[in-house]
Formats: C-alpha cells, structure tokens, sequence
C-alpha cells in the first residue's frame, strides 16, 4: 500500500508541476512550491502512517515536472516520475545523511528516461 501511494503521489506531483509549467504559464518554483504545499496540507489530513514519505516523494516529483518541454514531454515526465518514486522507495533510504537525496534522484530518473529514449530513437531511426 505505502509504495503504491508514493508511486501515485509522484506521478501527480511530476504531472501537476508540469502541465502547470507549460499550460498554465506558472513559473517552475511556484509550480513546484504551490502544488507541494496544497498537497501537504491535504494528505496531513489522512489518517495513514507514512503522510511524510507521500509529502517527500511529491516534492521531490515536482523536480521532475520542472523539466523542459523541449527535452521531455508529458509522456517521458510520466515515466521519470514513477522512476523517481521508485528510487525513493528503494535507493534513498540507503543514503542517510547525503543531502539532497529528493533533487538528486529527481535529476538521476530524468536523465535515464532523457537518454534511453535518445537510444531508442537512434536505434529505430530510419537512415
């Protein structure tokens, strides 16, 4: 259950920051800051124990939604946003007391789906 909700958290926090970036004109900080904010004090309300790994996988997921378009489309932020909550469930507990574990895994799950999908695309490229 815990991992599903990170999972779910982080698309939406990818997603939301996103389309608010490149449809709404919001600029990234407050994309990021805003949605965090509203969606913390919403899930504060859940009666579930891990409301602060939901808060952290979120926030850290709008470092993937800040991404830009021309580099990554709403598909590709998708993708990176559940890879996002899966290093957060499995790698960054392992890195206690490295700072900046939520940007580092964010720039980490968009530079893999960034570049596995320039090697898909230049391997199926027709010549």
């Amino acid at each position: 259950m815990m991992i599903f909700g990170i999972l779910l958290a982080s698309v939406l926090g990818g997603l939301t920051t996103f389309f608010l970036v490149h449809r709404a004109r919001v600029s990234t900080v407050r994309a990021s800051s805003g949605v965090s904010l509203i969606f913390s004090l919403l899930v504060s309300l859940l009666p579930v124990p891990f409301v602060g790994a939901l808060q952290a996988s979120f926030f850290g997921a709008t470092f993937v939604g800040m991404t830009d378009s021309s580099r990554m489309g709403w598909k590709r932020v998708l993708l990176a946003s559940l890879l996002f909550g899966l290093i957060f469930v499995f790698l960054v507990p392992l890195a206690k007391g490295i700072g900046g574990g939520l940007g580092a895994a964010a720039f980490v799950s968009s530079s893999a789906i960034y570049f596995v999908d320039r090697l898909v695309r230049k391997r199926f490229r027709k010549p």
